[in-house]
């Protein structure tokens, strides 16, 4: 699969999912992922293996190994346990997720005895308290729980059989409040699922001033006569974005010979193009509700970075930099807790971008289905989407790997959050 000097990740299609604790701060990601384009299941192999890395990889900047307080739940068959797969990734990151219908074989249980013992976390998937599940539970750290098909009957029953082993839930496809509030009811420690990036649509909910001004900074960054005054101007009246901005210059990342001090001089020396980059995401997560998971700017940036790189390498005539700002605004109705319409008329966006951000059947909206195709590991919706457009399947594959080691690194970088 992987020859001569080609990217691995020219042959895959990978997606992850956030899992985040109570408080909305991550815990790990879910990994998703194939070999390639028509492979309907994982082969295991030594291909298999290297797509492992290549998928933990995503998750952590360049030149850094990944944090050892971010899991990385990945789902393994027997036949891949057996074999010892999961010893290709990191102990201290890598969750072994096993379906709780997976045959409990005294070779299993042996080699998840091993792993356990060796420092991986175990999960059981799709756990419903059945007969291997209740095998399977003396051998796990935590169980994983589908709580939009679970009865309260059954969460009931799990509960129990979970406290009584030590182990710890996660409620997968939490998707509205009272998935959330029934996960919680019952004990959950962790949670996985669309809620989170959802809006609550709070009634009478407006746009705060500060809110506002924020937003209209929008149009000063996406302005193309670039008008370095005005921008410097309107920075200096926000001490919070003006701290993070000459900081952010002034530390080793940069390394300018000299000293910058004011706002325009930051401006001038660091170019428009890196400030206009830079104000995008500061923006965005200064508009995140403190309530919001801080994985809704970090989403909102891979999207942007991904759309614009799809674009750049395709043949579909659009402009890469109204791509970037498509996926960027795409989650501003679950940050705001309003309809988008609500917040994107203070926004610098064409018409037929706005029309898709609203929910509006457009060419521009099929690149937003592109995006939750992935995001939900729907592989064949995301061929479909794939050949509707278009696009080259090897560079879209690539343009996710690199968009999600992009942002990280954004987010990672002195200053920037």
């Amino acid at each position: 699969m992987n020859s001569g000097n080609a990217p691995l990740y020219d042959k895959i299609f990978f997606a992850r999912q956030p899992i985040l604790q109570p408080d909305q701060s991550l815990w790990g990601y879910e990994l998703f992922f194939r070999n390639s384009s028509s492979a309907t299941t994982a082969i295991i192999s030594d291909d298999y293996k290297a797509t492992l890395n290549v998928a933990a990889d995503s998750c952590s900047t360049p030149g850094e190994e990944l944090p050892s307080d971010v899991k990385l739940v990945i789902n393994f068959s027997h036949k891949s346990i057996v074999e010892k797969i999961p010893y290709s990734l990191p102990a201290n990151n890598t969750v072994v997720q096993i379906p709780e219908m997976t045959p409990p074989t005294p070779s299993l249980i042996k080699s998840l005895q091993e792993l356990s013992k060796d420092g991986y976390t175990i999960a059981i998937d799709d756990f419903e308290g059945r007969p291997q599940g209740e095998i399977f539970i003396n051998y796990a750290d935590v169980a994983i729980v589908d709580i939009k098909s679970a009865t309260e009957e059954q969460l009931h029953k799990i509960h129990c059989i979970a406290q009584q082993a030590g182990v710890k839930l996660i409620a997968k496809r939490v998707e509205d409040m009272p998935h959330f509030e029934l996960a919680q009811k019952f004990g959950f420690a962790f949670f996985q699922g669309f809620y989170f990036k959802r809006p609550e649509n709070i009634a009478g909910r407006k746009l705060r001033p500060s809110e506002i001004v924020r937003l209209k900074l929008f149009k000063l960054i996406e302005d193309p006569a670039q008008d370095f005054a005005a921008l410097a101007k309107a920075l200096q009246n926000d001490v919070s974005i003006s701290y993070r901005l000459l900081t952010l210059l002034n530390s080793p990342t940069f390394g300018f010979k000299q000293k910058i001090t004011s706002i325009k001089q930051a401006i001038v020396l660091a170019g428009w193009t890196l400030i206009k980059n830079w104000l995008r995401v500061i923006l965005l997560t200064d508009l995140t509700s403190s309530g919001k998971s801080s994985e809704l700017p970090q989403l909102a940036t891979q999207r942007a970075k991904f759309l614009e790189m799809v674009t750049a390498e395709s043949k579909n005539k659009l402009n890469p930099e109204s791509m970037f700002l498509l996926g960027l605004f795409s989650l501003l109705e679950a940050m705001f807790d309003m309809p988008m319409a609500s917040v994107t008329k203070y926004l610098p966006l064409e018409v037929d971008i706005r029309a898709a951000l609203c929910g509006e059947a457009n060419n521009y909206h099929q690149y937003l289905d592109l995006i939750t195709h992935f995001e939900e590991a729907q592989w064949d919706k995301l061929e479909e989407s794939i050949l509707k457009l278009g696009l080259n399947p090897v560079s879209v594959s690539r343009s996710y790997y690199d968009s999600t080691r992009w942002a990280n690194g954004f987010f990672q970088t002195p200053g920037s959050a």
